[in-house]
């Protein structure tokens, strides 16, 4: 589902979780296709804390609750001991986050535009890809390597932060990290500048 119909067409690394909604089929009908997934994953960079992120939301051509599935997904990690949940809802994508505030989850701001990857003869690739197939993701050194192809720069236009507690020890979690609720969900007002961006969509 997400090499079909994610914009990133690349699964997440750190895996710990993959919730899905199904069509009814099957012996006991709940087997049918596969109309959503969501991903929970170690968060690619470091918290000050262990948190868990939802890097990938995705459904394809049914209109099915997302809600309900990120909902089920937080019974399930509570359930396996995790206790606070973050998400990023990417601007440049045209992403707000209508789907984790209508789940409930907390608004802490949003990041100022960050340097996401390089614009390589005209083709974007991410900066984890650059990592992955040039080793560096520096402009320099990337310059240095390829001196006959045009690379640039490619910033985002800022990721929304979404947080939820799940208990006590989540929301004493949330408070050490600096995250904060703000209700105003298209504001300005950035999160911590020490939380890390993530890669979760809505």
């Amino acid at each position: 589902m997400v090499l079909t119909y994610h914009y990133s067409k690349r699964v997440p690394s750190n895996v710990q979780m993959v919730g899905s909604l199904h069509l009814d089929g099957g012996l006991f009908g709940g087997d049918g296709e596969m109309v959503a997934a969501a991903f929970w994953s170690i968060p690619p960079t470091r918290w000050a804390e262990p948190v868990i992120e939802l890097t990938r939301l995705v459904r394809g051509t049914e209109q099915v609750p997302l809600t309900f599935l990120v909902s089920k997904c937080a019974k399930e990690l509570k359930r396996q001991g995790y206790d606070l949940l973050v998400s990023f809802a990417d601007r440049t994508q045209g992403h707000e986050g209508f789907v984790y505030r209508a789940s409930n989850w907390r608004y802490a701001g949003c990041r100022e535009r960050a340097n996401d990857g390089m614009v390589i003869d005209g083709a974007f690739h991410p900066g984890r890809t650059c990592n992955s197939l040039f080793g560096t993701r520096s402009l320099d050194k990337l310059r240095q390597m390829f001196p006959h192809k045009t690379i640039e720069p490619h910033y985002d236009e800022g990721k929304h932060c979404y947080w939820l507690p799940l208990g006590t020890k989540g929301e004493a979690k949330a408070a050490r990290l600096g995250l904060t609720h703000n209700d105003q969900a298209s504001g300005a007002r950035s999160v911590p500048l020490d939380a890390p961006v993530g890669r979760g969509e809505d």
